[in-house]
């Protein structure tokens, strides 16, 4: 359990590792582009990287906010030598149409290992901590950043299914 709690401030970052695409993608696209991008960089445990994506105004139940996620991160990040992720999306939602501030709601599983993982079947014979993220990223100065998060432990049906 310590491991889970010292692991899911990496994953709170996760979606906001690069800065989203140019003006022909959809805001979706933006997104689905960050969550890509994000499980590469944590794999290759980048802290600069992570530290310009986050919102200044970051909340969240793991880290309540921006310095306690890169302290929590740097650890995770000294300690774990190899790093593989299996994210799988399970919502993707946007809101703030009109004068509002762009948001996107992600529901976000992700599997945690110590070897690499390519399908969530591989989750029944490797040992992987799995995590649900319920993400608010916000989009600030036409980059997306993650504005809130909070997470649980997952069960692997949640992957499977």
């Amino acid at each position: 359990m310590r491991a889970l709690r010292l692991l899911a401030p990496l994953l709170l970052v996760l979606p906001l590792l690069y800065a989203c695409g140019g003006g022909r993608t959809t805001p979706e696209e933006q997104v689905r582009q960050l969550l890509d991008s994000g499980e590469q960089a944590v794999e290759s445990r980048s802290l600069s990287a992570v530290a310009p994506l986050l919102s200044e105004s970051f909340s969240g139940t793991a880290a309540p906010d921006k310095q306690a996620v890169m302290r929590l991160l740097a650890g995770y990040f000294v300690t774990h030598q190899s790093i593989h992720l299996l994210t799988q999306v399970s919502r993707l939602e946007l809101t703030g149409p009109g004068d509002e501030q762009p948001q996107a709601e992600v529901t976000l599983f992700v599997a945690v290992a110590g070897q690499p993982l390519t399908t969530a079947s591989q989750l029944l014979s490797i040992r992987a901590d799995l995590i649900r993220l319920e993400l608010t990223l916000v989009l600030e100065q036409d980059a997306w950043r993650v504005v809130s998060a909070d997470w649980r432990r997952a069960e692997k049906r949640d992957f499977l299914e």
